[in-house]
């Protein structure tokens, strides 16, 4: 069996068991979120000549905590990063491939204070951002912070500073951001009607 198809199974495996320190949205993020940052990610790394293993590997690991905590663990990006190294050794993936998708890919994908500097990073980080935008993902955030009683200012926040993350940092590629463009636009109506 192909390494990325190994560690895909892997990963599935992890989420389909329902860990009890998960969060409830952790199904939902394998189906909905996981799964089409990897789609993302492998067509991107074959159109710009990135490891299209690399690249998957990162997508189908960037929050792989998510299947055994919550996100408010403050060790989730630790936890993330430890298990996605155990997973690409398991998997057959060398120190250097593991470097690049956990120490570089995985660490920054967020892109907060510092970016990726592989092109598998830039990569994954641009994937991410396109399942944010191209999703139903704030839509379902808006949705769960509303369940948890956040207030709409709170929200209004979290939607304006990822939003414009999503869009201005993390997409690596002009070309994709100006393809991403009205889902962007049509985030920002959005957030008016809050």
């Amino acid at each position: 069996m192909p390494r990325i198809q190994q560690l895909r199974n892997k990963v599935e495996e992890l989420y389909r068991a329902r860990h009890f320190a998960r969060d409830g949205w952790a199904d939902w993020m394998w189906e909905r979120h996981v799964m089409v940052v990897a789609s993302h990610a492998e067509k991107l790394a074959e159109r710009y000549g990135a490891n299209v293993d690399l690249a998957v590997a990162g997508a189908l690991l960037h929050d792989i905590a998510d299947a055994v905590m919550g996100r408010q663990n403050p060790g989730h990006k630790a936890e993330s990063e430890r298990m996605a190294r155990e997973l690409l050794q398991e998997c057959g993936f060398s120190e250097e491939e593991t470097r690049i998708v956990a120490d570089d890919a995985i660490r920054f994908h967020s892109c907060h204070e510092e970016k990726p500097q592989s092109l598998e990073g830039k990569i994954l980080a641009t994937a991410d951002a396109l399942a944010h935008l191209k999703t139903s993902f704030y839509d379902y955030g808006i949705q769960a912070m509303r369940e948890r009683g956040e207030s709409s200012e709170q929200i209004g926040q979290w939607v304006s500073e990822k939003i414009e993350r999503d869009f201005y940092k993390k997409i690596a590629f002009e070309e994709v951001r100006e393809k991403a463009k009205v889902d962007y636009e049509r985030i920002k109506d959005l957030l008016l009607k809050l």
